[in-house]
């Protein structure tokens, strides 16, 4: 396994608790769900993802429904991270830094954080022809693992439509989640009102959006065409005023729709903000639910 992903995280996380005297990441993690109660010790139906191993046989033989044995510590989270896997993740942030490098530090750095934590935790994604999804687990062979799984699909998934994919969870996820959605400009078009409503009735969501490089500008490739832009295109200054108007405003209607239900939402584009970004975002969360 290449550890270069892991140590970067790690090592970013360390030194980010050492500037941060208030530990702002394991205080704004530990409260994200906003002060509402979570599940306490019982027994309940079992739910898509749920560890076999957890079954109460002896209980489910009297009720006739499948059943499990919770003992979910009173901050112990459920975390989902949703993370797009496509050709498109291929390309390069507005900075010039990989897009790719940047998503999986991404969500390497939730999953890290959330396993230091002892939460449970799941990665699900396009994979091939259809969705990859990992068992709820914690611990450190679990975050290596999805961290590896997540660097070696990407740009080999399907550019499945993100709709499709948070839809497929608000229908078939019936547990209360930390959900960290991590994608770009293209992903955020593709939600709206509705999508967000389902998803939030029982959720807390999180928004990672990895910025996208300029159409405009010296060398711009096309990752649809696989080939650069025309010289002329890449050198036109009304292309390049209408481009960053038209990201103006998409970014606006992002953040409105997100603060309407309470998403958290940041965007990246260098892997220097990256922590600060994320731990901004928790922070602008929980402000929200005041």
């Amino acid at each position: 396994m290449d550890y270069d992903f892991l140590n970067r995280i790690r090592t970013g996380i360390t030194l980010y608790s050492k500037k941060k005297t208030s530990n702002l990441l394991d205080g704004g993690f530990r409260s994200i769900f906003r002060g509402r109660s979570l599940d306490f010790d019982d027994l309940r139906e079992y739910a898509y993802g749920d560890n076999v191993r957890d079954i109460d046989w002896k209980a489910s033989s009297k009720t006739g429904k499948t059943l499990i044995r919770r003992y979910i510590a009173e901050r112990k989270h459920n975390i989902l991270l949703i993370a797009d896997s496509g050709s498109k993740m291929l390309a390069d942030t507005d900075a010039g830094e990989p897009k790719e490098r940047l998503a999986v530090m991404a969500m390497g750095t939730v999953a890290y954080l959330a396993n230091r934590h002892g939460d449970d935790f799941a990665l699900l994604m396009n994979r091939g022809a259809g969705l990859d999804f990992s068992f709820f687990k914690s611990g450190e062979v679990h975050f290596e693992r999805l961290v590896r799984r997540y660097e070696t699909s990407i740009g080999k998934g399907s550019d499945r439509d993100l709709g499709d994919i948070l839809t497929y969870v608000a229908e078939n996820f019936r547990r209360r989640m930390i959900i960290f959605i991590i994608t770009d400009m293209d992903g955020e078009s593709k939600l709206n009102d509705k999508l967000l409503q389902q998803l939030t009735v029982q959720s807390d969501v999180m928004l990672i959006s990895i910025s996208d490089a300029y159409l405009t500008g010296e060398r711009a490739y096309d990752m649809d065409r696989m080939d650069y832009e025309a010289e002329f295109l890449q050198r036109s200054g009304s292309l390049a005023r209408a481009e960053r108007s038209e990201r103006s405003r998409r970014h606006d209607e992002t953040l409105e729709l997100c603060k309407r239900f309470d998403v958290g939402y940041t965007v990246i584009g260098r892997e220097s903000e990256l922590i600060d970004r994320i731990a901004e975002m928790m922070e602008q969360h929980k402000e929200y639910g005041k």
